[in-house]
Protein backbone atom coordinates (compact mmCIF):
# COMPACT_ATOMS: atom_id res chain seq x y z
CA UNK A 1 0.00 0.00 0.00
CA UNK A 2 1.66 3.57 -1.22
CA UNK A 3 0.73 5.92 1.51
CA UNK A 4 1.89 9.70 1.54
CA UNK A 5 4.83 8.99 3.89
CA UNK A 6 6.20 5.97 1.26
CA UNK A 7 6.06 8.43 -1.76
CA UNK A 8 7.55 11.00 0.10
CA UNK A 9 10.73 9.04 1.13
CA UNK A 10 11.03 7.10 -2.24
CA UNK A 11 11.04 10.38 -3.85
CA UNK A 12 13.81 11.47 -1.44
CA UNK A 13 15.66 8.79 -2.25
CA UNK A 14 15.58 9.36 -6.25
CA UNK A 15 16.14 13.26 -5.61
CA UNK A 16 19.43 12.07 -3.89
CA UNK A 17 20.30 9.48 -6.76
CA UNK A 18 19.88 11.99 -9.04
CA UNK A 19 22.16 14.82 -7.48
CA UNK A 20 24.90 11.95 -7.36
CA UNK A 21 24.86 11.02 -10.81
CA UNK A 22 25.44 14.99 -11.54
CA UNK A 23 28.25 14.80 -9.17
CA UNK A 24 29.83 11.90 -10.63
CA UNK A 25 29.23 13.36 -14.55
CA UNK A 26 30.98 16.83 -12.24
CA UNK A 27 33.84 14.61 -11.66
CA UNK A 28 34.46 13.25 -15.07
CA UNK A 29 34.35 16.73 -16.70
CA UNK A 30 36.69 18.06 -13.53
CA UNK A 31 39.05 15.49 -14.54
CA UNK A 32 38.55 13.18 -11.40
CA UNK A 33 38.36 9.21 -12.23
CA UNK A 34 35.00 7.85 -12.77
CA UNK A 35 33.86 4.03 -13.36
CA UNK A 36 31.90 4.81 -16.81
CA UNK A 37 29.56 2.28 -14.96
CA UNK A 38 29.00 4.98 -11.88
CA UNK A 39 27.23 7.38 -14.32
CA UNK A 40 24.72 5.85 -16.54
CA UNK A 41 23.82 6.59 -19.86
CA UNK A 42 19.78 4.99 -20.10
CA UNK A 43 17.37 7.30 -18.21
CA UNK A 44 16.15 4.06 -17.15
CA UNK A 45 18.92 2.45 -15.80
CA UNK A 46 20.25 5.42 -12.85
CA UNK A 47 19.12 5.52 -9.64
CA UNK A 48 16.76 8.37 -10.40
CA UNK A 49 15.54 6.83 -13.84
CA UNK A 50 14.63 3.25 -11.50
CA UNK A 51 12.51 5.66 -9.30
CA UNK A 52 10.77 7.43 -12.38
CA UNK A 53 10.06 3.91 -13.95
CA UNK A 54 9.35 2.14 -11.38
CA UNK A 55 6.62 0.72 -9.32
CA UNK A 56 5.99 4.27 -7.77
CA UNK A 57 6.77 6.48 -10.42
CA UNK A 58 4.25 4.28 -12.75
CA UNK A 59 1.49 4.52 -10.36
CA UNK A 60 2.18 8.38 -10.19
CA UNK A 61 2.04 8.35 -13.69
CA UNK A 62 -1.35 7.23 -14.06
CA UNK A 63 -2.95 9.13 -11.96
CA UNK A 64 -4.81 12.39 -13.30
CA UNK A 65 -3.59 14.52 -10.68
CA UNK A 66 -0.14 13.70 -10.65
CA UNK A 67 0.28 13.01 -14.17
CA UNK A 68 1.19 16.46 -15.81
CA UNK A 69 3.98 16.37 -13.25
CA UNK A 70 5.45 12.88 -14.10
CA UNK A 71 5.54 14.13 -18.02
CA UNK A 72 7.36 16.89 -17.53
CA UNK A 73 9.63 15.63 -14.81
CA UNK A 74 10.31 12.66 -17.76
CA UNK A 75 11.06 15.34 -20.22
CA UNK A 76 13.90 16.81 -18.23
CA UNK A 77 15.28 13.99 -17.06
CA UNK A 78 15.53 12.37 -21.08
CA UNK A 79 16.57 16.15 -21.69
CA UNK A 80 19.37 14.96 -18.99
CA UNK A 81 20.77 12.06 -20.23
CA UNK A 82 20.89 13.14 -24.02
CA UNK A 83 23.18 15.72 -22.62
CA UNK A 84 24.87 13.02 -20.82
CA UNK A 85 25.31 10.99 -24.00
CA UNK A 86 27.03 14.34 -25.78
CA UNK A 87 29.90 14.18 -22.69
CA UNK A 88 29.88 10.32 -22.66
CA UNK A 89 31.04 10.31 -26.54
CA UNK A 90 33.69 12.85 -25.89
CA UNK A 91 35.43 10.59 -22.87
CA UNK A 92 34.36 7.56 -23.74
CA UNK A 93 33.57 5.34 -27.05
CA UNK A 94 29.82 4.39 -27.43
CA UNK A 95 28.95 1.19 -26.60
CA UNK A 96 27.74 0.09 -29.91
CA UNK A 97 30.93 1.11 -31.56
CA UNK A 98 33.35 -0.67 -29.60
CA UNK A 99 34.65 -3.68 -31.47
CA UNK A 100 35.34 -7.29 -29.29
CA UNK A 101 38.99 -6.55 -29.11
CA UNK A 102 38.37 -3.15 -28.08
CA UNK A 103 36.01 -4.66 -25.00
CA UNK A 104 38.81 -6.64 -24.16
CA UNK A 105 41.52 -4.95 -24.37
CA UNK A 106 40.67 -1.39 -23.33
CA UNK A 107 38.44 0.03 -20.68
CA UNK A 108 36.76 1.92 -23.12
CA UNK A 109 37.63 5.63 -22.46
CA UNK A 110 39.75 7.41 -24.98
CA UNK A 111 42.20 10.60 -25.22
CA UNK A 112 40.38 14.10 -24.70
CA UNK A 113 41.96 17.00 -26.31
CA UNK A 114 41.69 20.44 -24.64
CA UNK A 115 38.90 21.66 -27.00
CA UNK A 116 37.25 18.50 -26.73
CA UNK A 117 37.37 18.85 -22.73
CA UNK A 118 35.73 22.76 -23.34
CA UNK A 119 33.31 21.46 -25.74
CA UNK A 120 32.23 18.54 -22.65
CA UNK A 121 32.05 21.93 -20.47
CA UNK A 122 29.57 23.04 -22.46
CA UNK A 123 27.54 20.76 -22.21
CA UNK A 124 28.14 19.91 -18.47
CA UNK A 125 26.54 23.72 -18.23
CA UNK A 126 23.16 22.75 -20.08
CA UNK A 127 22.88 19.30 -18.21
CA UNK A 128 23.33 21.39 -14.67
CA UNK A 129 20.60 23.75 -16.45
CA UNK A 130 18.45 20.26 -16.71
CA UNK A 131 18.95 19.38 -13.66
CA UNK A 132 17.86 22.29 -11.94
CA UNK A 133 14.67 21.92 -13.59
CA UNK A 134 14.05 18.97 -12.84
CA UNK A 135 15.11 19.72 -8.62
CA UNK A 136 12.82 22.41 -9.02
CA UNK A 137 9.97 19.97 -10.91
CA UNK A 138 10.52 17.43 -7.68
CA UNK A 139 10.39 19.96 -4.81
CA UNK A 140 6.92 21.56 -6.71
CA UNK A 141 5.90 17.48 -6.95
CA UNK A 142 7.07 17.04 -3.21
CA UNK A 143 4.50 19.90 -2.68
CA UNK A 144 2.02 18.24 -4.32
CA UNK A 145 2.50 15.00 -2.70
CA UNK A 146 2.15 16.92 0.81
CA UNK A 147 -1.05 18.80 -0.21
CA UNK A 148 -2.77 15.72 -1.54
CA UNK A 149 -5.64 14.80 1.00
CA UNK A 150 -5.88 11.02 0.05
CA UNK A 151 -3.87 8.91 -2.08
CA UNK A 152 -6.60 5.99 -2.03
CA UNK A 153 -6.60 6.82 -6.17
CA UNK A 154 -2.75 5.58 -6.04
CA UNK A 155 -3.61 2.33 -4.43
CA UNK A 156 -6.34 1.39 -6.35
CA UNK A 157 -4.05 1.07 -9.40
CA UNK A 158 -2.11 -2.10 -9.25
Amino acid sequence: MLTKSVVLQELSKAKIAHMRWVKRADHLISGLPVDKEFVPLEATTCGFGRWLYGDVGNKLRITDRFQHLIEQIEFHHDNLHDTYSKIYSIYFVMPEKRSILHKIVTFNSKKVSAKEKEEAKKYFEQLKKSSEDLIALLDRFEREIREASSFTELNEVV
